[in-house]
Protein backbone atom coordinates (compact mmCIF):
# COMPACT_ATOMS: atom_id res chain seq x y z
CA UNK A 1 0.00 0.00 0.00
CA UNK A 2 1.30 3.37 -0.87
CA UNK A 3 1.19 4.42 2.76
CA UNK A 4 3.89 6.78 1.91
CA UNK A 5 1.98 9.10 -0.30
CA UNK A 6 -0.22 9.99 3.10
CA UNK A 7 2.49 12.77 3.68
CA UNK A 8 0.36 13.84 6.98
CA UNK A 9 2.10 16.97 8.62
CA UNK A 10 4.50 16.02 11.68
CA UNK A 11 4.47 19.73 12.76
CA UNK A 12 0.90 19.89 12.73
CA UNK A 13 0.29 16.47 14.63
CA UNK A 14 2.74 18.02 17.11
CA UNK A 15 0.79 21.31 17.47
CA UNK A 16 -2.51 18.93 17.89
CA UNK A 17 -0.72 16.92 20.90
CA UNK A 18 0.38 20.22 22.45
CA UNK A 19 -2.96 21.71 22.35
CA UNK A 20 -4.18 18.63 24.62
CA UNK A 21 -1.15 19.05 26.40
CA UNK A 22 0.58 15.35 26.02
CA UNK A 23 3.79 16.44 23.54
CA UNK A 24 5.62 15.75 26.55
CA UNK A 25 4.54 12.04 27.11
CA UNK A 26 4.12 10.54 23.40
CA UNK A 27 6.30 8.02 24.21
CA UNK A 28 3.89 6.75 26.73
CA UNK A 29 0.46 5.18 26.89
CA UNK A 30 -1.20 5.95 30.30
CA UNK A 31 -4.89 5.23 28.84
CA UNK A 32 -6.95 2.16 29.35
CA UNK A 33 -7.42 2.00 25.04
CA UNK A 34 -3.87 2.01 24.27
CA UNK A 35 -3.25 -1.76 23.10
CA UNK A 36 -0.33 -3.96 24.18
CA UNK A 37 2.38 -5.28 21.41
CA UNK A 38 1.69 -8.56 20.71
CA UNK A 39 5.04 -10.42 21.40
CA UNK A 40 5.87 -12.82 19.18
CA UNK A 41 6.42 -16.52 20.59
CA UNK A 42 10.27 -17.42 21.01
CA UNK A 43 11.00 -20.34 18.71
CA UNK A 44 14.48 -21.88 19.07
CA UNK A 45 14.10 -24.05 16.00
CA UNK A 46 13.08 -28.25 15.35
CA UNK A 47 15.97 -30.19 15.35
CA UNK A 48 16.67 -31.79 12.21
CA UNK A 49 17.76 -35.17 10.66
CA UNK A 50 21.43 -34.04 11.40
CA UNK A 51 21.18 -33.85 14.82
CA UNK A 52 21.50 -29.77 14.11
CA UNK A 53 18.51 -27.42 14.69
CA UNK A 54 17.00 -25.83 11.78
CA UNK A 55 15.99 -22.32 11.61
CA UNK A 56 12.26 -21.73 12.68
CA UNK A 57 10.32 -19.10 9.94
CA UNK A 58 8.13 -16.01 9.86
CA UNK A 59 6.44 -14.08 7.98
CA UNK A 60 7.06 -10.55 6.82
CA UNK A 61 4.67 -8.90 9.96
CA UNK A 62 5.65 -11.68 12.20
CA UNK A 63 2.18 -12.92 12.83
CA UNK A 64 2.74 -16.38 11.05
CA UNK A 65 5.32 -18.43 12.55
CA UNK A 66 6.44 -21.88 12.22
CA UNK A 67 9.36 -24.66 12.93
CA UNK A 68 10.05 -26.75 10.05
CA UNK A 69 11.99 -29.94 10.66
CA UNK A 70 13.65 -29.34 7.21
CA UNK A 71 14.29 -26.83 4.63
CA UNK A 72 14.84 -28.10 1.44
CA UNK A 73 16.36 -25.78 -1.16
CA UNK A 74 16.71 -27.57 -4.46
CA UNK A 75 18.99 -26.04 -7.14
CA UNK A 76 17.30 -26.88 -10.75
CA UNK A 77 14.11 -28.90 -11.38
CA UNK A 78 15.54 -32.33 -11.46
CA UNK A 79 17.00 -32.07 -7.84
CA UNK A 80 13.28 -30.60 -7.40
CA UNK A 81 11.51 -33.03 -8.84
CA UNK A 82 13.62 -36.01 -6.72
CA UNK A 83 12.96 -34.12 -3.57
CA UNK A 84 9.13 -34.48 -4.32
CA UNK A 85 9.04 -37.95 -5.93
CA UNK A 86 10.97 -38.83 -2.52
CA UNK A 87 9.22 -36.87 0.39
CA UNK A 88 8.00 -38.55 2.99
CA UNK A 89 6.17 -35.82 4.56
CA UNK A 90 4.45 -32.77 3.40
CA UNK A 91 6.24 -29.74 1.66
CA UNK A 92 5.08 -26.10 1.92
CA UNK A 93 7.09 -23.99 -0.79
CA UNK A 94 8.18 -20.23 0.55
CA UNK A 95 8.64 -16.64 -1.55
CA UNK A 96 8.48 -13.56 0.70
CA UNK A 97 6.41 -14.41 3.25
CA UNK A 98 3.93 -11.29 2.27
CA UNK A 99 1.22 -13.47 3.21
CA UNK A 100 -0.79 -13.15 6.61
CA UNK A 101 -2.64 -16.33 6.30
CA UNK A 102 -0.95 -19.23 7.25
CA UNK A 103 -0.48 -20.42 4.16
CA UNK A 104 3.15 -21.47 4.64
CA UNK A 105 3.52 -22.71 8.26
CA UNK A 106 4.79 -26.25 8.66
CA UNK A 107 6.54 -28.40 11.15
CA UNK A 108 7.30 -30.54 7.99
CA UNK A 109 9.02 -29.49 5.09
CA UNK A 110 9.79 -25.92 4.04
CA UNK A 111 10.89 -25.34 0.64
CA UNK A 112 12.35 -21.98 -1.31
CA UNK A 113 12.99 -21.76 -4.83
CA UNK A 114 15.95 -19.32 -4.07
CA UNK A 115 17.55 -20.79 -7.51
CA UNK A 116 14.75 -20.30 -9.36
CA UNK A 117 14.82 -16.95 -10.18
CA UNK A 118 15.29 -14.31 -12.96
CA UNK A 119 14.28 -13.89 -16.54
CA UNK A 120 14.90 -16.18 -19.19
CA UNK A 121 13.82 -15.29 -22.03
CA UNK A 122 11.91 -12.37 -23.56
CA UNK A 123 9.92 -12.44 -26.95
CA UNK A 124 10.08 -8.59 -28.17
CA UNK A 125 7.80 -9.44 -31.05
CA UNK A 126 5.13 -11.09 -28.54
CA UNK A 127 5.99 -8.53 -26.20
CA UNK A 128 5.85 -11.52 -23.33
CA UNK A 129 8.59 -12.72 -21.45
CA UNK A 130 9.39 -15.85 -19.54
CA UNK A 131 10.71 -15.49 -15.44
CA UNK A 132 11.67 -18.17 -12.95
CA UNK A 133 9.09 -18.23 -9.85
CA UNK A 134 11.60 -16.78 -7.32
CA UNK A 135 11.98 -13.51 -9.01
CA UNK A 136 11.16 -10.77 -7.07
CA UNK A 137 8.54 -8.33 -8.79
CA UNK A 138 10.87 -5.47 -8.35
CA UNK A 139 13.68 -6.59 -10.84
CA UNK A 140 11.62 -7.24 -13.42
CA UNK A 141 11.39 -3.54 -14.58
CA UNK A 142 14.53 -2.96 -16.16
CA UNK A 143 15.47 -5.55 -17.73
CA UNK A 144 12.35 -5.35 -19.42
CA UNK A 145 12.17 -1.64 -20.13
CA UNK A 146 15.77 -2.12 -21.76
CA UNK A 147 14.21 -4.34 -24.29
CA UNK A 148 11.28 -1.91 -24.45
CA UNK A 149 8.71 -3.52 -22.74
CA UNK A 150 6.58 -3.55 -19.08
CA UNK A 151 4.32 -5.58 -16.82
CA UNK A 152 0.91 -4.50 -18.05
CA UNK A 153 0.13 -3.45 -13.90
CA UNK A 154 1.75 -4.16 -10.95
CA UNK A 155 1.06 -3.96 -7.11
CA UNK A 156 2.79 -1.41 -5.04
CA UNK A 157 4.35 -3.70 -3.00
CA UNK A 158 6.86 -5.22 -5.70
CA UNK A 159 9.18 -7.06 -2.87
CA UNK A 160 7.07 -10.53 -3.72
CA UNK A 161 8.04 -13.00 -5.72
CA UNK A 162 6.14 -13.72 -9.41
CA UNK A 163 5.42 -17.16 -7.89
CA UNK A 164 3.76 -16.14 -4.71
CA UNK A 165 1.83 -13.07 -6.48
CA UNK A 166 0.15 -15.62 -8.85
CA UNK A 167 -0.44 -17.61 -6.32
CA UNK A 168 -3.01 -15.68 -4.65
CA UNK A 169 -3.85 -13.09 -7.45
CA UNK A 170 -2.01 -10.41 -6.55
CA UNK A 171 -3.24 -7.00 -8.06
CA UNK A 172 -3.07 -3.11 -7.83
CA UNK A 173 -5.58 -1.38 -9.36
CA UNK A 174 -7.53 -0.29 -12.41
CA UNK A 175 -10.53 -1.41 -13.76
CA UNK A 176 -10.07 -2.08 -17.03
CA UNK A 177 -7.15 -4.30 -15.49
CA UNK A 178 -6.74 -7.54 -14.03
CA UNK A 179 -5.01 -9.30 -11.57
CA UNK A 180 -1.22 -10.48 -11.96
CA UNK A 181 -2.47 -13.86 -12.57
CA UNK A 182 -4.61 -12.80 -15.92
CA UNK A 183 -1.22 -11.70 -17.87
CA UNK A 184 0.07 -15.24 -17.29
CA UNK A 185 -0.81 -17.32 -20.58
CA UNK A 186 1.62 -20.27 -19.61
CA UNK A 187 3.15 -22.11 -16.37
CA UNK A 188 5.20 -24.88 -15.69
CA UNK A 189 5.28 -27.07 -12.27
CA UNK A 190 6.13 -29.89 -11.02
CA UNK A 191 3.49 -32.13 -9.36
CA UNK A 192 3.32 -34.02 -5.98
CA UNK A 193 4.59 -36.81 -7.97
CA UNK A 194 7.98 -35.50 -9.30
CA UNK A 195 6.57 -34.83 -12.59
CA UNK A 196 7.31 -31.83 -14.31
CA UNK A 197 3.82 -30.57 -16.14
CA UNK A 198 3.57 -27.60 -18.60
CA UNK A 199 -0.25 -25.67 -19.08
CA UNK A 200 -1.29 -22.86 -21.35
CA UNK A 201 -4.48 -21.06 -22.19
CA UNK A 202 -4.30 -24.23 -25.00
CA UNK A 203 -2.38 -26.87 -23.44
CA UNK A 204 -3.86 -28.41 -20.69
CA UNK A 205 -6.47 -25.88 -19.82
CA UNK A 206 -7.96 -26.94 -16.34
CA UNK A 207 -4.83 -26.45 -14.80
CA UNK A 208 -3.89 -23.76 -16.41
CA UNK A 209 -7.60 -22.19 -15.14
CA UNK A 210 -6.42 -23.65 -11.33
CA UNK A 211 -2.73 -22.92 -11.59
CA UNK A 212 -3.38 -19.11 -11.83
CA UNK A 213 -4.82 -18.74 -8.17
CA UNK A 214 -3.18 -22.52 -6.89
CA UNK A 215 -1.92 -21.75 -3.02
CA UNK A 216 0.65 -23.29 -3.30
CA UNK A 217 -1.77 -26.48 -3.37
CA UNK A 218 -0.63 -27.92 -6.94
CA UNK A 219 2.77 -28.30 -6.47
CA UNK A 220 5.96 -26.10 -7.17
CA UNK A 221 5.26 -23.69 -9.70
CA UNK A 222 9.04 -23.40 -11.52
CA UNK A 223 8.16 -20.72 -14.33
CA UNK A 224 5.67 -19.07 -16.33
CA UNK A 225 5.28 -17.01 -19.71
CA UNK A 226 3.74 -13.45 -19.21
CA UNK A 227 2.09 -11.31 -21.50
CA UNK A 228 3.69 -7.88 -21.31
CA UNK A 229 3.11 -4.36 -23.38
CA UNK A 230 5.17 -1.55 -24.62
CA UNK A 231 6.74 0.06 -22.09
CA UNK A 232 5.52 3.43 -20.87
CA UNK A 233 5.72 6.22 -18.19
CA UNK A 234 3.23 7.15 -15.09
CA UNK A 235 1.88 10.16 -14.00
CA UNK A 236 0.68 9.95 -10.29
CA UNK A 237 -1.68 12.55 -8.45
CA UNK A 238 -2.59 12.57 -4.80
CA UNK A 239 -4.41 14.87 -3.12
CA UNK A 240 -6.81 15.06 -0.01
CA UNK A 241 -10.48 15.69 -0.33
CA UNK A 242 -13.46 15.79 2.04
CA UNK A 243 -14.91 12.58 2.95
CA UNK A 244 -18.27 12.51 1.47
CA UNK A 245 -17.06 14.52 -1.40
CA UNK A 246 -14.36 11.47 -1.80
CA UNK A 247 -17.28 8.77 -1.89
CA UNK A 248 -19.74 10.61 -4.21
CA UNK A 249 -16.90 10.71 -6.87
CA UNK A 250 -15.16 7.45 -6.38
CA UNK A 251 -16.57 5.24 -9.18
CA UNK A 252 -16.52 8.62 -11.38
CA UNK A 253 -12.72 9.04 -10.89
CA UNK A 254 -12.56 4.91 -11.09
CA UNK A 255 -14.11 4.95 -14.86
CA UNK A 256 -12.12 8.28 -15.73
CA UNK A 257 -8.54 7.09 -15.30
CA UNK A 258 -6.42 4.53 -15.72
CA UNK A 259 -5.31 3.63 -12.10
CA UNK A 260 -7.71 4.87 -9.45
CA UNK A 261 -7.27 3.97 -5.51
CA UNK A 262 -8.69 5.57 -2.29
CA UNK A 263 -7.24 5.52 1.57
CA UNK A 264 -10.01 6.33 4.09
CA UNK A 265 -8.76 7.65 7.30
CA UNK A 266 -10.91 5.95 9.97
CA UNK A 267 -12.50 8.52 12.67
CA UNK A 268 -11.52 11.16 10.20
CA UNK A 269 -13.79 13.44 7.60
CA UNK A 270 -10.94 13.24 5.03
CA UNK A 271 -10.10 10.92 2.06
CA UNK A 272 -7.28 10.52 0.12
CA UNK A 273 -7.33 9.77 -3.53
CA UNK A 274 -4.56 8.73 -6.39
CA UNK A 275 -4.70 8.35 -9.46
CA UNK A 276 -2.08 6.95 -12.29
CA UNK A 277 -2.36 7.65 -15.75
CA UNK A 278 -0.16 7.17 -18.89
CA UNK A 279 1.64 9.74 -20.29
CA UNK A 280 4.40 10.98 -22.90
CA UNK A 281 8.15 11.02 -21.64
CA UNK A 282 8.42 14.60 -22.35
CA UNK A 283 5.20 15.72 -20.18
CA UNK A 284 7.22 13.94 -17.13
CA UNK A 285 6.65 16.62 -14.37
CA UNK A 286 10.22 17.39 -11.80
CA UNK A 287 10.93 15.70 -8.93
CA UNK A 288 8.68 17.01 -5.70
CA UNK A 289 10.61 16.75 -2.61
CA UNK A 290 8.77 14.24 -0.08
CA UNK A 291 6.80 16.24 2.35
CA UNK A 292 7.66 13.88 5.17
CA UNK A 293 8.23 10.49 6.58
CA UNK A 294 4.95 9.00 6.73
CA UNK A 295 5.81 6.13 9.09
CA UNK A 296 7.23 8.32 12.10
CA UNK A 297 4.06 10.79 11.45
CA UNK A 298 1.71 7.56 11.80
CA UNK A 299 3.66 6.25 14.77
CA UNK A 300 3.65 10.05 16.71
CA UNK A 301 -0.08 9.93 16.02
CA UNK A 302 -0.68 6.58 17.20
CA UNK A 303 1.22 7.71 20.17
CA UNK A 304 -0.93 10.96 20.75
CA UNK A 305 -3.96 9.15 20.15
CA UNK A 306 -3.15 5.99 23.24
CA UNK A 307 -2.79 8.90 25.36
CA UNK A 308 -6.17 10.86 24.57
CA UNK A 309 -8.19 8.59 22.56
CA UNK A 310 -10.80 11.16 22.90
CA UNK A 311 -9.21 13.47 20.60
CA UNK A 312 -9.05 10.71 18.02
CA UNK A 313 -10.64 12.57 15.47
CA UNK A 314 -9.65 16.12 16.12
CA UNK A 315 -5.73 14.94 15.90
CA UNK A 316 -6.53 13.12 12.79
CA UNK A 317 -8.18 15.61 11.59
CA UNK A 318 -5.71 18.21 11.91
CA UNK A 319 -3.16 16.36 10.56
CA UNK A 320 -4.98 15.53 7.23
CA UNK A 321 -6.03 18.97 6.74
CA UNK A 322 -2.28 20.06 6.38
CA UNK A 323 -1.96 17.57 3.37
CA UNK A 324 -1.05 19.31 0.09
CA UNK A 325 -1.37 17.83 -3.87
CA UNK A 326 1.28 15.62 -4.97
CA UNK A 327 2.72 14.84 -8.56
CA UNK A 328 4.95 12.21 -9.31
CA UNK A 329 6.18 10.45 -12.51
CA UNK A 330 8.55 8.56 -14.00
CA UNK A 331 8.91 5.10 -15.74
CA UNK A 332 6.23 2.43 -14.74
CA UNK A 333 8.22 0.29 -12.56
CA UNK A 334 9.19 3.15 -10.77
CA UNK A 335 6.00 4.67 -9.73
CA UNK A 336 4.08 1.40 -8.80
CA UNK A 337 6.68 -0.08 -6.52
CA UNK A 338 7.24 1.85 -2.88
CA UNK A 339 9.60 0.94 -0.29
CA UNK A 340 8.03 -1.55 2.57
CA UNK A 341 9.07 0.23 5.86
CA UNK A 342 5.92 -0.41 7.38
CA UNK A 343 5.21 -3.87 9.21
CA UNK A 344 1.85 -4.19 9.60
CA UNK A 345 -1.04 -7.34 9.20
CA UNK A 346 -4.19 -7.24 7.18
CA UNK A 347 -7.32 -8.31 5.92
CA UNK A 348 -8.64 -7.90 2.44
CA UNK A 349 -11.72 -8.73 1.00
CA UNK A 350 -13.02 -8.45 -2.62
CA UNK A 351 -16.90 -7.09 -3.12
CA UNK A 352 -19.15 -6.73 -6.26
CA UNK A 353 -17.41 -3.55 -7.87
CA UNK A 354 -21.08 -1.50 -7.43
CA UNK A 355 -20.85 -2.49 -3.57
CA UNK A 356 -17.69 -0.69 -3.31
CA UNK A 357 -18.83 2.45 -1.33
CA UNK A 358 -21.11 1.12 0.69
CA UNK A 359 -19.04 -1.27 1.98
CA UNK A 360 -16.84 1.10 2.78
CA UNK A 361 -19.24 3.24 4.28
CA UNK A 362 -20.10 1.08 6.47
CA UNK A 363 -16.95 0.05 7.48
CA UNK A 364 -15.96 3.63 8.87
CA UNK A 365 -18.87 3.87 9.87
CA UNK A 366 -18.84 0.58 12.45
CA UNK A 367 -15.26 1.90 13.36
CA UNK A 368 -16.53 5.24 14.82
CA UNK A 369 -19.62 3.41 16.15
CA UNK A 370 -17.00 0.44 18.07
CA UNK A 371 -14.64 3.50 19.10
CA UNK A 372 -11.66 0.68 17.16
CA UNK A 373 -8.49 1.84 18.07
CA UNK A 374 -7.08 2.08 14.59
CA UNK A 375 -5.65 5.15 12.46
CA UNK A 376 -3.97 2.92 9.37
CA UNK A 377 -5.76 4.06 6.47
CA UNK A 378 -7.87 2.21 4.41
CA UNK A 379 -7.11 1.30 0.93
CA UNK A 380 -9.72 1.12 -1.57
CA UNK A 381 -8.94 -0.60 -5.38
CA UNK A 382 -10.95 -1.83 -8.35
CA UNK A 383 -10.10 -4.81 -10.68
CA UNK A 384 -11.75 -6.02 -13.94
CA UNK A 385 -13.32 -9.49 -13.57
CA UNK A 386 -11.57 -12.64 -15.01
CA UNK A 387 -12.32 -16.58 -15.43
CA UNK A 388 -10.02 -17.87 -13.22
CA UNK A 389 -10.87 -20.75 -10.98
CA UNK A 390 -10.28 -19.56 -7.24
CA UNK A 391 -9.59 -16.04 -8.23
CA UNK A 392 -11.48 -13.65 -5.82
CA UNK A 393 -12.19 -11.72 -9.04
CA UNK A 394 -14.40 -14.73 -11.06
CA UNK A 395 -16.61 -13.28 -13.17
CA UNK A 396 -16.68 -9.93 -11.44
CA UNK A 397 -15.41 -6.90 -11.78
CA UNK A 398 -14.70 -6.11 -8.24
CA UNK A 399 -13.95 -3.74 -5.33
CA UNK A 400 -11.16 -4.60 -3.32
CA UNK A 401 -10.67 -3.08 0.48
CA UNK A 402 -7.94 -3.39 2.39
CA UNK A 403 -7.94 -2.90 6.02
CA UNK A 404 -5.05 -3.00 8.25
CA UNK A 405 -3.13 -1.91 11.54
CA UNK A 406 0.69 -2.24 13.07
CA UNK A 407 2.07 -5.12 13.45
CA UNK A 408 2.35 -4.40 16.71
CA UNK A 409 -1.43 -3.81 17.43
CA UNK A 410 -4.01 -6.11 17.97
CA UNK A 411 -6.23 -6.61 15.14
CA UNK A 412 -8.82 -9.38 16.03
CA UNK A 413 -11.21 -7.17 17.24
CA UNK A 414 -11.07 -4.68 14.62
CA UNK A 415 -11.05 -7.16 11.82
CA UNK A 416 -13.65 -9.50 13.65
CA UNK A 417 -15.74 -6.40 13.59
CA UNK A 418 -15.31 -5.73 9.90
CA UNK A 419 -15.32 -9.17 8.27
CA UNK A 420 -19.47 -9.73 8.88
CA UNK A 421 -19.86 -6.36 6.46
CA UNK A 422 -17.61 -8.07 3.94
CA UNK A 423 -19.42 -10.93 4.04
CA UNK A 424 -22.99 -9.04 3.73
CA UNK A 425 -21.79 -7.78 0.46
CA UNK A 426 -20.91 -11.18 -1.20
CA UNK A 427 -16.73 -10.50 0.05
CA UNK A 428 -14.74 -13.09 -1.09
CA UNK A 429 -11.02 -12.78 0.64
CA UNK A 430 -7.69 -12.43 -0.37
CA UNK A 431 -6.27 -15.86 0.10
CA UNK A 432 -2.99 -14.60 1.43
CA UNK A 433 -4.52 -11.99 4.18
CA UNK A 434 -6.51 -12.78 6.84
CA UNK A 435 -9.88 -14.06 6.75
CA UNK A 436 -11.92 -16.40 9.22
CA UNK A 437 -13.56 -18.97 6.31
CA UNK A 438 -13.16 -22.24 6.26
CA UNK A 439 -14.37 -24.72 3.14
CA UNK A 440 -17.50 -24.28 3.59
CA UNK A 441 -17.46 -20.83 3.15
CA UNK A 442 -15.52 -20.59 0.33
CA UNK A 443 -17.08 -22.83 -1.64
CA UNK A 444 -20.13 -20.85 -1.60
CA UNK A 445 -18.23 -18.52 -2.62
CA UNK A 446 -16.25 -19.81 -6.11
CA UNK A 447 -18.67 -21.69 -8.83
CA UNK A 448 -15.78 -24.06 -9.71
CA UNK A 449 -14.71 -24.86 -6.37
CA UNK A 450 -15.27 -28.25 -7.01
CA UNK A 451 -13.32 -28.23 -10.08
CA UNK A 452 -9.97 -26.88 -8.86
CA UNK A 453 -10.36 -29.89 -5.79
CA UNK A 454 -10.65 -32.03 -8.47
CA UNK A 455 -7.22 -30.43 -10.34
CA UNK A 456 -5.56 -30.49 -7.11
CA UNK A 457 -6.42 -34.29 -6.32
CA UNK A 458 -4.96 -34.97 -9.67
CA UNK A 459 -1.95 -33.24 -9.47
CA UNK A 460 -0.80 -33.80 -5.99
CA UNK A 461 -2.82 -37.09 -4.83
CA UNK A 462 -0.78 -37.94 -1.54
CA UNK A 463 -1.73 -33.92 -0.70
CA UNK A 464 1.79 -33.32 0.43
CA UNK A 465 1.20 -29.54 0.10
CA UNK A 466 -1.20 -29.11 2.00
CA UNK A 467 -0.67 -27.88 5.59
CA UNK A 468 -3.55 -27.63 8.22
CA UNK A 469 -4.46 -24.11 6.56
CA UNK A 470 -5.31 -25.64 3.08
CA UNK A 471 -6.62 -28.55 4.76
CA UNK A 472 -9.12 -25.90 6.32
CA UNK A 473 -9.79 -23.46 3.49
CA UNK A 474 -10.29 -26.45 0.61
CA UNK A 475 -12.27 -29.05 2.86
CA UNK A 476 -9.80 -32.09 2.76
CA UNK A 477 -9.01 -35.02 4.69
Amino acid sequence: MKFERLNLNRREVLKAAAAVGVTSSLGLSGCSEAEPQQQAPVLQGAIGKDGQRVPPWSNWSGNQVSEPNERLVPRDTDELSGMIAKAKQGIRLVGAGHSFSPLVPTNESLMSLAYFNGITHIDKAAKQFEVAANTFLASAGEPLWQEGLSLINMPDINTQTFGGAIATSTHGTGATLGSMSTNVIGMSLVNGQGEVVHCSQDNNTELFQAARNNIGALGAVTGMKIQAKDKYYLQETSWMMDLQEGLEQAEALRDKHRHFELYALPHADYIMGITLDEVDEQALSQPQESSGDAYETFKTLSKVIDAVPFMKRFIINAGASTVSKEMRSGRNYEVFGNIRDIRFNEMEYSVPAEYGVKCLTEILDIIKKQNINVIFPIEVRYIKGDDIWLSPFYQRDSCAISCHNFHDKDYKKYFAAIEPIFLKYDGRPHWGKIHSLTAKEQSARYPKFDEFLRVRAAMDPRALFANAHIKNVLGLS
